[in-house]
């Protein structure tokens, strides 16, 4: 003889069926569908990091608003060398992707750290030649810098080792 389901057995293999189904393609990727997914797109949370990305970002565009607002700083800007136009292209760079890193993005923690780099280099450049000038200022700059780029340091680790193991989602 045949069994039958009932309309209850039935709808209950039906739900199981489409919550196994969904758990798959939520663990499995789109490129690879038969490997589980190993990257976060998010950043492990650090307010601290965030905080210092977010003061980066907002000293940076304060910086270029003050620059072309004021009459004598604009006018001040065609005798500029290339090499400050460089500096200054970074460090707009560094800001935008400041924002990402605020945003816990994945894509902007390699870009942000060799950003990071470059900004702080330019401004130990700079310093140096002013402390040869006879100038000794002591600037916020450089040690947001240094402590984004420790921050970062600490987080491409947390990553790297986070990205060698499988990463499951559990749903309950």
């Amino acid at each position: 003889m045949e069994k039958r389901l009932t309309a209850v057995e039935n709808s209950r293999r039906a739900r199981n069926l489409i919550e196994w189904a969904c758990d798959q393609t939520t663990i499995n990727s789109m490129t690879d569908p038969t490997s589980p997914q190993t990257r976060p797109a998010i950043l492990p949370r650090d307010n601290f990091r965030s905080v210092v990305a977010a003061l980066i970002t907002v000293l940076t565009i304060y910086g270029w608003i003050d620059a072309l607002g004021r009459t004598p700083m604009r006018h001040a800007l065609t005798v500029q060398t290339r090499l400050w136009w460089i500096e200054q292209i970074v460090g707009f760079a560094l800001a935008i992707v400041c924002i990402g890193i605020i945003l816990r993005k994945r894509w902007s923690l390699t870009p942000a750290f060799w950003l990071s780099i470059y900004s702080l280099v330019f401004d130990i450049v700079r310093w140096v030649f002013e402390f040869r000038e006879g100038q000794f200022e002591i600037r916020v700059a450089p040690l947001l810098y240094a402590l984004l780029l420790w921050r970062l340091w600490t987080t491409r680790k947390q990553v790297s080792a986070a990205q060698g193991t499988v990463m499951i989602d559990t749903t309950g």
